[in-house]
């Protein structure tokens, strides 16, 4: 897997350093389109965290991206799960990919509005997509009068885990003019993700848990297969 990840970032290596810039592309009726895109890099925020983008026109009507994104995110919360007593969860989130994207400008006559729109097509590697999550009794739990501790009455732990490559599909306006050379963009589509691998243990007491609580957690999650993206991006033209 290491191998294809740099062969990939290589291969991406080559081709950022043999398109210096952008080749104009005339069209059917003998007219040369205006151009959506630019040399560019920039900053991304959303609903994938933050990252990073370079953009580079391969004509008047086409586009590469691209990029990487990360989204880190952990908690607790107190929830007491159909018992009278307060159960505490740990877990963490993270979203991490490398992505490549090609857009393309259906409208390259059209006013400034649908010039800047475009089609999208293209995937990203997931190194890190999932999350997991540590579930364990707050307070001690009392058989009569006998206390016992949270540790002796045992944890649970789940890993649910969408790591792998995701084909992506989307649209979106680029190069809105802010100032001379800062644009902005913004994209909005959906990766397709699959199933997730999921995995549940549990220590002490909790043992049996999984055996009847992780086939409901798969069959509850086997339709999240999508992950929708909105994402702003604030670019620099060179």
């Amino acid at each position: 897997m290491k191998s294809s990840l740099l062969m990939l970032m290589t291969g991406c290596c080559m081709l950022v350093s043999t398109l210096t810039f952008a080749q104009q592309e005339w069209l059917p009726d003998g007219t040369v389109g205006q151009p959506a895109f630019k040399n560019s890099v920039g900053i991304t925020v959303g609903t994938q965290g933050i990252g990073a983008e370079v953009g580079i026109p391969l004509s008047t009507r086409f586009n590469l991206r691209l990029g990487t994104s990360l989204l880190p995110y952990e908690g607790d919360v107190v929830k007491k799960f159909n018992s009278a007593y307060d159960y505490n969860t740990d877990f963490k989130v993270e979203f991490m990919n490398l992505s490549a994207f090609l857009d393309w400008q259906p409208f390259p006559t059209a006013g400034s509005f649908f010039r800047k729109f475009a089609l999208t097509a293209g995937g990203a590697y997931f190194y890190k997509a999932g999350g997991t999550a540590k579930v364990m009794l707050k307070d001690d739990y009392y058989f009569g009068d006998i206390p016992f501790s949270p540790e002796e009455v045992g944890e649970i732990n789940t890993v649910v885990d969408w790591k792998g490559w995701a084909p992506y599909a989307g649209l979106g306006w680029h190069n809105i003019t802010i100032t001379d050379n800062f644009n902005l963009g913004l994209n909005l589509g959906a990766y397709y993700l699959g199933s997730p691998d999921i995995n549940m243990t549990a220590t002490n007491w909790l043992s049996s848990n999984p055996e009847v609580n992780e086939p409901i957690l798969r069959r509850n999650l086997k339709d999240y297969k999508w992950l929708p993206k909105f994402e702003i991006k604030f670019a620099y033209n060179y």
